[in-house]
């Protein structure tokens, strides 16, 4: 199965039951996700996303594959929610954002140019997951 194939399976489980996916399949998930949001039009745009219901969970995944700068990154972001967790559902976690009335927007920009910085550090985790889950 080619690579691109497997995430696109992981992808459509993670819109229809995200936690069957395995924690190797969640981390690509996460990789996948965080990657297309600081691409364009930036990491605000991860958690404004469907893939924002499981930032809470992101800082530990990356944490787990070494990626430590983006999790500290992302752990500093989901502190800006309400008890630091961004909500899982989407219109909640959206009206938290659309509240900030731009606070933050320098900020997440700032954090999307440091992401961008490690970029290809992402991509390299997320090719070598892939390939290990299409042994």
């Amino acid at each position: 199965m080619s690579r691109s194939q497997i995430m696109q399976d992981i992808i459509d489980t993670a819109e229809n039951d995200y936690y069957t996916l395995s924690e190797e399949e969640r981390t690509a998930y996460c990789l996948k996700s965080i990657y297309d949001a600081v691409s364009a039009p930036g990491l605000k745009s991860y958690y404004e996303r469907f893939c924002g219901a499981y930032a809470a969970e992101a800082p530990d995944l990356l944490y787990s594959i070494g990626l430590d700068d983006v999790a500290a990154i992302l752990e500093s972001a989901n502190a800006i929610f309400p008890d630091c967790i961004p909500p899982e559902d989407f219109d909640e976690r959206n009206d938290i954002i659309f509240d900030w009335d731009d606070e933050y927007d320098a900020l997440f920009e700032e954090w999307t140019n440091e992401i961008l910085e490690g970029l290809f550090q992402i991509s390299g985790e997320l090719e070598r997951i892939l390939d290990e889950l299409d042994e």
